[in-house]
């Protein structure tokens, strides 16, 4: 970047503050006698030198006249020889009605509300149109639900969907193409009374897959039982016979482990369960490659229980030791409530950190990563605002492009306050008061869950897709939130 383009940027920076600041919108219509009813916060100048009733560019212009100073030749946008109101004017015309983010609600957009309790979303490319569908678990109303992605232009619109299967007090619902014949299935992983794990078997005819007669469910026999089931991913633990299914649960007894899958995946009496830890409340699953030593860990986010906080679970490799208790690793938040985690380069210094959500201290704690082994770990805790609910579920990305990576954050408790926001640094991903950006506002929505950060209406910016289960009893349902960069 040269010269110019940083004193650009550093004018850009300081207007966007300065809007921000601003009570009013720059587009209200000011008042023809300019006598105003009450003092306007920001009005400070309009086209007569004399407050206008109204907050525009003229006193946005009066308030960094100071700052642009004389001699500023680069920012001389008209070539006139001083840097004048005109500059100013070309700049904005420039930038600010494509690329500022206003706070405030952003749109809603209701991809379903069909039935009450939407309990976290799920996504995989189901039918190779490469556009991600959903899976989702609505718990209250017993049933598993899937969703087509209809395309951009009808993204705001309720999506086609299809039941696979009732599934009392289901937890969790994921993609998985359990016994690799190209149409991909789905789990629901159903904990309180009920404590199964569903296979939902997909319909091998992709025309059918939006038939509900065309599904079929039937449950895991080992699984059944065996304890409240919250999370399951699919995974190929020992190489033979496909993908198997990481799992883990929540309550006295629970554990984390696998399910070993047999010649015949659709012979599902043949599973065989292996415990590879004990757990007391398992919020999050994620198969990485924590020591990068070539085969896939297992990350998890543990909310209570004698082992909780963020820890993974050391894959032995081939050999005995897949059927045995793996080892250990504690990354951060020990004896903490961490709910759902996210992995993301946070200061993108090429390693791959963990942010998550904690119930316990109304915070989002980051866990940067020190080196390649998973083993070196610095541990930051973020605020949340105190107008904002009780942490749940987090995500990472850069929400307004400007190079740095956002958090966005959903909650539970949220009645009266905010259930959807997004943080934006200052200095630096260590500071522990970041900049709060509104996204659902406070009327609307009471207890959220898992996001997903993803163009879902074609402009090239991060949507935010999550769901909502408790406002007016069933639910907003599945949502997304539309970014207004664009």
């Amino acid at each position: 970047m040269n010269s110019n383009q940083k004193k650009r940027w550093e004018l850009r920076r300081v207007l966007i503050c300065l809007v921000l600041s601003l009570s009013c919108l720059i587009f209200n219509s000011a008042k023809a006698d300019y006598v105003c009813d009450e003092p306007i916060i920001g009005d400070v100048n309009g086209p007569s030198g004399l407050p206008d009733c109204v907050v525009d560019y003229f006193d946005i212009a009066h308030l960094v006249n100071d700052w642009l100073g004389e001699g500023v030749f680069e920012v001389d946008f008209d070539d006139n020889g001083i840097v004048d109101f005109n500059d100013f004017m070309i700049l904005s015309a420039d930038w600010g009605a494509d690329n500022l983010i206003w706070d405030g609600p952003w749109v809603l957009n209701t991809i379903d509300n069909s039935s009450s309790g939407a309990d976290g979303v799920r996504l995989a490319d189901v039918n190779g149109d490469t556009l991600q569908d959903i899976a989702t678990g609505w718990e209250e109303g017993g049933l598993t639900r899937v969703y087509l992605n209809p395309g951009d232009a009808e993204a705001n619109e309720p999506w086609p969907g299809v039941t696979v299967g009732q599934t009392t007090n289901v937890e969790d619902a994921v993609f998985i193409d359990l016994d690799g014949d190209g149409a991909t299935d789905v789990i629901s992983s159903c904990e309180g009374s009920t404590k199964k794990l569903y296979m939902h078997w997909a319909p091998q005819n992709p025309s059918d897959y939006l038939d509900q007669n065309s599904w079929q469910t039937e449950s895991i026999p080992q699984a059944d039982g065996l304890m409240g089931w919250m999370f399951a991913v699919g995974m190929d633990v020992d190489g033979s016979n496909g993908i198997d299914i990481v799992a883990g649960g929540k309550g006295t007894g629970s554990q984390i482990g696998w399910f070993e899958a047999p010649a015949n995946p659709r012979q599902l009496g043949d599973f065989q369960w292996h415990q590879i830890s004990t757990s007391g409340w398992i919020m999050s699953i994620i198969k990485s490659d924590m020591d990068n030593d070539g085969d896939l860990d297992i990350a998890i986010t543990d909310r209570t229980g004698d082992d909780r906080g963020c820890r993974w679970l050391e894959n032995p490799g081939p050999g005995p030791g897949l059927y045995q208790p793996w080892t250990n690793h504690f990354i951060g938040g020990v004896d903490k409530q961490v709910m759902f985690m996210k992995f993301g380069d946070l200061d993108q210094d090429g390693l791959e950190d963990i942010v998550v959500a904690v119930a316990s201290l109304k915070k989002l704690l980051y866990l940067r990563r020190l080196d390649a082994t998973g083993l070196s770990w610095d541990e930051y805790l973020i605020n949340l605002p105190d107008l904002a609910g009780r942490g749940k579920a987090v995500a990472i990305g850069d929400i307004d492009e400007d190079g740095r990576k956002d958090i966005v954050f959903t909650c539970e408790l949220a009645e009266d306050k905010f259930g959807v926001g997004w943080l934006s640094y200052i200095n630096a991903p260590t500071d522990p008061d970041w900049e709060h950006h509104d996204i659902s506002g406070t009327s609307v929505g009471i207890k959220y869950d898992r996001i997903e950060l993803l163009d879902l209406d074609g402009d090239s910016d991060l949507d935010v897709l999550t769901c909502e289960e408790r406002q007016g009893g069933g639910g907003l349902g599945v949502i997304w939130y539309e970014n207004p960069l664009r």
